[in-house]
């Protein structure tokens, strides 16, 4: 059940991606719909389930986006696996918590990313901090609209949350 609702978001951002390419072209600086779909999936704590929901839906979007080849895919995956990580230990659950991780996971997401073009590409490009909180605050209030959505139409908590024992 899962999975399938991985693939009917990772399809919805694809869409939404696309949609937003056409109409406003810039507008992808400033919104990830991936992110929030990593974030989603990653909060249910699953380390393995994390890692190939941040490479699928990295390499989804580095194949529309015209990016790096597996620049967005490395990225969400290393911000799906900290999310899960984070939430196998703690058990964080409601829209609070689903905020704080995806505001943290967008900053970590757009960090990593200028990091990695810094290095590929060995040459220095600006960090555009007003983009940054602008697709902090857009994609953070888009996701949390998703995720209280989820909760009325599921009438449930959208995220089960497992605990990983924490002993050796």
């Amino acid at each position: 059940m899962r999975w399938l609702r991985f693939i009917i978001g990772l399809l919805l951002a694809l869409t939404l991606h696309s949609l937003l390419d056409n109409f406003f072209p810039n507008a992808l600086a400033f919104f990830n719909p991936y992110i929030i779909l990593v974030v989603y999936y990653s909060m249910g704590g699953n380390l393995l389930g994390a890692i190939v929901a941040g490479v699928i839906a990295g390499l989804v979007q580095d194949a529309f986006s015209g990016a790096i080849f597996g620049l967005h895919a490395f990225s969400l995956t290393f911000c799906g696996y900290l999310v899960a990580y984070v939430n196998s230990r703690l058990v964080l659950r409601g829209a609070a918590a689903f905020g704080g991780a995806l505001i943290a996971s967008v900053v970590i997401n757009e960090i990593a990313i200028y990091v990695l073009v810094n290095i590929l590409l060995r040459q220095r490009i600006g960090m555009f901090e007003e983009g940054l909180f602008m697709k902090t605050v857009l994609t953070s209030l888009f996701g949390i609209l998703i995720y209280h959505l989820l909760t009325l139409f599921l009438r449930e908590e959208p995220i089960e949350a497992t605990k990983r024992p924490s002993g050796w």
